[in-house]
């Protein structure tokens, strides 16, 4: 049987070591000594978790959960932050918002966390779906699973309610596509068709024709358009209004083709922008800042409205032309693996690793997008 502590003599002095944690030193020069320095100490921490086990029976879900998602304050946060994971503070403050409005609202807030059972933690979410959607709920026991089980690595809790509890399987509608001759509508070889301007135009342009998400569009720079070669390169994205981080998946895509349609639409932006150096969003508000999320919704409702397209009653979103290029694409037999690699998708179903296309494989695709824009 492996022993629970590991011991090492550097020099005179013995170190040791609790696990995986790091080395300490013992203080001692005999090994005996350090023997039973070490046996001390591992009674020390069981005591000490003895009693960390005997308080947190004493502490209500309300307590526990105080902390979680507020940016400065969460265990949770902070430790992705330190792993060097990504997380925004608009994810912190919808997750925050759950917690405050469903969780510490409903009387599994005042139980004991300690105590909190499984059959607890399935009645919290009887109580749930008799006024929310299945979806709902899934959100709102994933949040109290993050917690939990964020409780349980920092071993400040000893077991895990919610082991065992799945989601809820959704059937959710789907959302609609845009036709070709809804596109060639809405994006005009002439004009800027239903859009405010030639910055919104070109802003929704580039998403039906490269399938960018918007966090990636509202963060490109002049920098990541190649014009004399016809690329472009997707580098980050906007995870809120004040942060960037990696694209989704942490997938960067660098040299893509960009269809020459596209390019020429960037090039007449460019010429009468007022911000143009490398580092300069493409784009932009007047003083060079971002433009807003709020900003990108705002302007496709009103172009949907002005084209006549009843979004909402086909569930139409910006997200849509991406989901539409990719019908598109699909429809003109280019293989599933190539689309993937252009738009960044990529999860456990789907992504094949040892998939690697480089831009010669993509640039067909490019040519299918001018085709649609330029029949």
């Amino acid at each position: 049987m492996a022993k629970p502590y590991g011991l090492w003599k550097r020099e005179k002095i013995y170190y040791y070591r609790l696990g995986s944690g790091t080395w300490k030193s013992t203080s001692c020069t005999a090994k005996g000594e350090a023997i039973e320095f070490v046996l001390e100490r591992i009674e020390e921490v069981k005591k000490e978790a003895g009693r960390a086990a005997e308080a947190a029976k004493l502490i209500s879900l309300r307590d526990y959960l105080e902390p979680f998602y507020r940016w400065e304050r969460c265990p949770h946060i902070g430790r992705l932050l330190t792993e060097k994971k990504q997380i925004s503070e608009q994810h912190a403050k919808h997750q925050r918002a759950l917690i405050d409005k469903h969780i510490f609202k409903d009387r599994i807030a005042n139980q004991y966390v300690q105590e909190l059972s499984r059959g607890d933690i399935l009645d919290f979410r009887q109580r749930l779906l008799s006024k929310l959607s299945d979806h709902q709920a899934n959100r709102i026991i994933g949040v109290l699973k993050t917690c939990i089980k964020e409780g349980i690595y920092r071993e400040e809790l000893q077991r895990d309610p919610t082991l065992g509890i799945g989601n809820i399987r959704c059937t959710s509608k789907e959302r609609g596509i845009f036709a070709v001759e809804e596109l060639q509508a809405l994006f005009p070889k002439k004009g800027i068709g239903p859009w405010e301007d030639l910055q919104s135009f070109t802003c929704f342009f580039v998403a039906a024709t490269t399938g960018m998400r918007r966090g990636e569009i509202l963060a490109l720079r002049w920098k990541d358009v190649g014009f004399e070669e016809n690329i472009y390169h997707v580098l980050q994205a906007w995870k809120d209004d004040k942060t960037t981080g990696l694209p989704k998946w942490e997938k960067v895509r660098e040299n893509l083709t960009l269809p020459t349609i596209m390019t020429e639409k960037l090039k007449e932006l460019r010429s009468v922008s007022l911000h143009i150096l490398p580092d300069a969003l493409v784009f932009h508000n007047e003083d060079g800042s971002r433009k807003s999320f709020k900003w990108w919704q705002e302007q496709f409702r009103a172009a949907m409205k002005k084209a006549k397209i009843d979004a909402k009653a086909r569930r139409l979103v910006p997200h849509c032309f991406r989901h539409s290029l990719n019908t598109i694409l699909r429809d003109k037999g280019v293989p599933a693996e190539k689309i993937r690699a252009t738009m960044g998708w990529s999860d456990e179903k789907t992504q094949d690793i040892y998939t690697h296309f480089g831009s010669e494989h993509l640039r067909g695709q490019a040519d299918i997008v001018d085709g649609i824009f330029s029949p």
